[in-house]
């Protein structure tokens, strides 16, 4: 055992080593690039790559382990050819996806997924496209490098593996346990988020974080999401009719101005999980968040908006994209589509503003990491940023030293500047530092006291910022990323589930306080607030300016293979698969019909799109 032990470990060295080799490689290939790579980048192209070439390995050992536990009565000789066969195979696999990667990046500027498969619906067509020479030089390639590392593992990895003895069958259940401990190479740990690319995205430079990428796991990772993105659900409309119909229902005109800067700075807040139900002024519990409640009458407050998704990566997708949420995984989890978004952070710093973001858990929960980075934010402020102490949370960071954070940051801040705070502690499992204000064990009980916990941050923060001087030319956006199904459990479809508050706070309003009762989404807020900096929103395509004179109030949200429409007066919720209307309530349900089935094949045709 002790033999096969030393095996399997220099084997997964053997694979990482390789792997490192490659990103050296595709480094050099790239050369024009390395360029604008700076020498602290270099290194940690390396650093972070090993993370992900690890949980590719981690497979590997995966594999190997249960090989060996399933065929422990083989003998040494037998199982060396077993091994010998199989790493000729997987390299074959990994060099031909390393190969092809290298030149693919030079044409389409992001490392190798899940496309290149959909070529081969088409051979003919696809082999039409390669040059005979570059084919050539391909294979000749794959041959000449598959032959030297399989050579390298035969002189050092495999070269004891023949001098074993043969396995006895209690050593089975020992290698089943240790091909269970490769859980934690191929998670990329023991936290929360589970590898992905955004684990390894580290730099504003784009290069630098598609260098970190181990191709074959991002093509693996492609490959397993493509089959949910890529579902297109019919319609009950005529196309044309729906065409039309979104240009009317998408039409806008003058804007009402309420602002006294078309230059301020601007913090955005989103709040987890903070439903309407929870929202005093919104019809919801009174006591639940006094300060969010008083500030509600301080300020702008829009009464009906909705949240796009059920989820918090779809969520930020909604607020900072005007992007709706999918009816499956959300786009965040596909670089290729969410990096074609534009961003509300990525047309400030075009303008000069600078960018933040806050948020006191690990980013590379949901690979929200390579989105934000994507977003143009230059500062990425997370649980990393803070003592081991302030780590008291399964999630990371109570927000009471996050706001604080915040607040010192922007003390000092360039302006004018664009800062987004994500909060944390009103998430499952509800986790508090302070004594809960609702006495309960009861998991609505500690989920409304996580809410009053949070909201006494919030009311913290805004009565000190209402202090400084940078207050009076500031807009303060406060906007939850999705409800909760309590209090009163409702089911994943419903309605108010999806009810948020969002409400516009701090000295550069000028109209205030407001009341806004435009049914509306968290997917208009981009729209609605370049419109009031008088910048161009059109490339915003399916989020509308809910303060312009006149303006056509709807709002979409989605469920997991569903989606609902609401007006002013009516409600569509449908279920995509049982293909049945769960709920519709109003006066005109047949135009609302139409209207929503009109705003879905918009979505689904810019989603297809990216």
């Amino acid at each position: 055992m002790r033999k096969h032990l030393s095996f399997s470990l220099r084997y997964f060295v053997f694979w990482v080593i390789l792997f490192a080799t490659y990103r050296k490689a595709f480094l050099i290939y790239q050369f024009e690039n390395l360029k604008s790579v700076k020498f602290n980048e270099f290194i940690n192209i390396f650093i972070r790559g090993a993370w992900m070439d690890s949980s590719l390995a981690g497979y590997i050992l995966l594999l190997t382990f249960l090989l060996l536990a399933i065929f422990f009565w083989v003998s040494p000789k037998s199982i060396t050819r077993m091994y010998n066969a199989l790493t000729i195979l997987l390299l074959l696999v990994v060099n031909t996806v390393v190969i092809s990667d290298m030149e693919l990046y030079r044409n389409w500027g992001y490392r190798i997924d899940a496309t290149p498969l959909l070529y081969l619906k088409t051979p003919k067509e696809a082999m039409a496209s390669v040059k005979t020479p570059l084919l050539i030089l391909f294979v000749v390639l794959l041959i000449g490098i598959t032959y030297l590392s399989h050579l390298a593992y035969r002189k050092w990895v495999a070269r004891e593996l023949n001098q074993t003895n043969k396995a006895r069958w209690w050593y089975s259940p020992i290698y089943i346990f240790l091909a269970a401990t490769m859980i934690i190479p191929i998670r990329g740990g023991f936290g929360i988020a589970p590898m992905n690319p955004g684990k390894v995205y580290f730099s504003q430079n784009n290069f630098c974080n598609h260098a970190a990428l181990n191709p074959v796991w991002n093509m693996m990772y492609s490959v397993s999401k493509s089959s949910s993105m890529s579902k297109t659900y019919n319609v009950e409309i005529d196309k044309a009719a729906a065409h039309q119909r979104f240009g009317e229902l998408m039409h806008t005109d003058s804007t009402l101005y309420v602002l006294n800067t078309n230059q301020p700075n601007i913090i955005i807040i989103l709040l987890e999980s903070f439903g309407a139900k929870l929202i005093g002024p919104l019809g919801g519990l009174p006591n639940v968040t006094p300060n969010l409640n008083r500030l509600a009458s301080e300020g702008i407050l829009f009464t009906r908006t909705t949240a796009s998704g059920d989820r918090s990566d779809k969520g930020i997708i909604a607020v900072l994209s005007g992007f709706p949420a999918q009816p499956t995984q959300s786009v965040i989890k596909y670089p290729t589509k969410s990096n074609k978004l534009p961003t509300i952070s990525e047309v400030l710093y075009k303008k000069g503003y600078s960018t933040a973001f806050y948020y006191g858990g690990d980013p590379d929960f949901a690979n929200i990491r390579s989105f934000l980075y994507h977003a143009k934010f230059q500062r990425l402020i997370t649980q990393d940023d803070f003592p081991k102490s302030y780590r008291n949370s399964k999630w990371g960071v109570h927000d009471e030293h996050v706001f604080n954070y915040l607040l010192t940051d922007i003390d000092s801040a360039k302006t004018p500047f664009f800062k987004m705070f994500f909060t944390l502690s009103s998430h499952e499992p509800f986790e508090i530092p302070a004594k809960p204000k609702f006495n309960g064990k009861t998991e609505v009980e500690q989920f409304l006291s996580s809410a009053y916990y949070a909201d006494s941050c919030l009311g913290d923060f805004m009565a000190k910022a209402q202090q400084r001087e940078w207050f009076k030319n500031t807009l303060i956006v406060l906007i939850a990323d999705h409800g909760h199904r309590h209090p009163a459990n409702h089911p994943n479809w419903e309605p108010l589930k999806f009810g948020i508050p969002m409400v516009w706070l701090g000295g550069a309003i000028e109209r205030k306080p407001l009341v806004v009762t435009t049914t509306c989404s968290q997917t208009d807020l981009a729209a609605t607030l370049l419109a009031q900096l008088n910048l161009p929103h059109g490339q915003f395509t399916l989020s509308k300016n809910i303060l312009a004179c006149k303006v056509t109030p709807f709002a979409y949200f989605a469920f997991n293979e569903g989606f609902g429409y609401v007006n002013q007066t009516d409600t569509i919720v449908y279920d995509l698969v049982g293909k049945k209307y769960i709920k519709q309530t109003g006066k005109n349900i047949a135009e609302t019909r139409n209207d929503a089935w009109a705003f879905f094949n918009a979505y689904q045709e810019e989603f297809n799109n990216l």
